[in-house]
């Protein structure tokens, strides 16, 4: 699955709309999972993916590799708390990859960004301490100071994902990705 829109027009011209907005969304393949993460969160709880994601119509993971992207990320993460903060069907996390920090400054990083995170959303977000290939080969990962966006379904397959600032643009995107889930999921 991948991104489309209601109406089946040629991949050129998808493209080239892309193009023009300056939205970058890749295509995703069928059968895209995101890594397992098992983690805790900055308010010290236990999170699993994409176990977590179970009983929900669909999960937002932004990711973030590098402190470059926490600008990025947390823009990111302002909007979609403000439309999915207290959402029972849909999830989301923030995963700052901390896999390549080095175990000595580790925790230095680590209190940094929880230092800067609100403690309402401590509970989203997630370090992850492993997989880092893992998780740049499901981002399509090119530029390390950008935020990357997931939209998975409740198996943590991914359907949509884009990277890069957050803009009105590809925040209608994500939204679109995300009730086009939760119409699926009906029953």
């Amino acid at each position: 699955m991948g991104w489309r829109a209601k109406r089946p027009i040629s991949r050129n011209l998808s493209l080239a709309l892309l193009a023009v907005t300056g939205l970058m969304i890749v295509p995703c393949a069928s059968a895209e999972r995101i890594p397992e993460v098992r983690g805790t969160s900055f308010a010290n709880q236990a999170v699993n993916l994409p176990a977590a994601l179970q009983g929900k119509t669909a999960g937002i993971l932004v990711i973030g590799f590098s402190r470059g992207s926490r600008e990025e990320v947390t823009g990111w993460a302002r909007r979609i708390a403000a439309d999915y903060r207290t959402s029972p069907v849909v999830a989301y996390y923030e995963l700052p990859v901390v896999a390549a920090v080095p175990g000595f400054v580790r925790g230095v990083v680590l209190r940094s960004i929880k230092s800067s995170t609100p403690e309402r959303a401590q509970p989203r977000v997630v370090p992850v301490a492993n997989n880092e290939a893992g998780w740049k080969a499901i981002t399509h990962y090119s530029q390390p100071d950008d935020a990357y966006l997931l939209v998975v379904d409740n198996q943590g397959n991914v359907v949509w994902q884009t990277q890069g600032q957050p803009t009105d643009t590809a925040y209608a995107a994500l939204k679109q990705q995300v009730e086009s889930l939760k119409t699926r999921m009906m029953p």
